[in-house]
């Protein structure tokens, strides 16, 4: 079955009487001292989390060696290398052999082919998430940084072992990036600049009187109500990525929340100013057209004459 991205490609038998998956995963590196990899994470489809088995050249015998590798979230922010552990994961038996039998050799394009018999639960596992990603360096037995081009990110799928095909699988996080900008964009880049030409044009038309003002009004709220389910989708996001980098108790997150409370409160606090002017005015107008400013001035005038 080939894969998404990066030209890779799976196999898999799947024994259901004891819940057995045999695998087998085609890879291609892309430098004679990088790496391949593949890996299965238990809980959601994404790097982090991901249960892996990495094959490169020993660095002392330049023999194919093949790792396995847990992907926890200081690895993927490079707070700490990617060492070699224990899976936690029923995994059987592993191997790894590149293209060609025993005389290939590693170089760029070469394809490895990486085995893995894993033990699933029985009777509850259906859709594996399944991860592959290859880089261009390795530091000792630690893989360094994949390429972070759109398709390297992209190295994510979800397979049905049951029919042995791609299962459709929705990502929570990208389903409210989108929504998040799609309502921002239709918000503040249509709903809004239609207010503000609905103001512009339609104020001129006596015919009209005073209907124009209701539907900029009309339209304005509606775009800043918008934005603003929009504004908090967003918020939500960060607060996700938070999470999914592992700084959701870190002083980074607490600054983020102090600095985002203090921008709502000063733009409340404008609002409301804008609101008090704003009042202030129409109701001097006001008196100034019932001719209660003018007649004041008039009568203190001749009160003192």
């Amino acid at each position: 079955m080939p894969l998404n991205s990066q030209d890779a490609a799976i196999a898999l038998t799947f024994h259901p009487h004891n819940a057995t998956l045999h695998i087998v995963f085609f890879g291609s590196f892309i430098s004679p001292s990088g790496w391949v990899g593949f890996g299965i994470n238990p809980n959601s489809p994404e790097m982090t989390g991901t249960r892996a088995l990495i094959a490169f050249p020993d660095p002392n015998s330049g023999q194919l060696v093949l790792l396995p590798y847990i992907i926890d979230p200081s690895v993927k922010l490079q707070k700490s290398p990617l060492l070699s552990k224990p899976l936690d994961i029923h995994l059987l038996t592993t191997s790894s052999t590149l293209y060609g039998g025993k005389m290939a050799t590693i170089h760029n394009g070469a394809t490895i082919q990486i085995y893995a018999t894993l033990k699933l639960v029985p009777n509850k596992t259906k859709n594996v998430h399944f991860v592959w990603n290859r880089g261009i360096y390795v530091q000792g037995y630690s893989p360094t940084i994949h390429p972070t081009n759109i398709n390297d990110l992209s190295s994510v799928a979800t397979i049905d072992v049951l029919s042995g095909s791609q299962a459709i699988c929705h990502n929570n996080f990208l389903t409210l990036k989108n929504v998040h900008g799609v309502i921002n964009a239709i918000s503040w880049g249509v709903i809004l600049p239609i207010g503000a030409v609905t103001a512009r044009y339609l104020r001129h038309v006596e015919s009209l009187g005073p209907a124009w003002f209701y539907a900029h009004a009309g339209i304005q709220l509606s775009g800043i109500s918008l934005g603003t389910v929009g504004f908090a989708i967003g918020v939500v996001n960060v607060l996700q990525g938070f999470e999914v980098m592992g700084e959701g108790s870190s002083y980074v997150k607490l600054a983020y929340c102090l600095c985002l409370s203090t921008l709502i409160g000063v733009s409340v606090a404008l609002e409301v100013n804008s609101l008090v002017v704003f009042c202030r005015k129409a109701k001097e107008e006001k008196m100034r057209r019932e001719g209660l400013i003018g007649s004041s001035g008039k009568f203190s005038g001749s009160s003192h004459g």
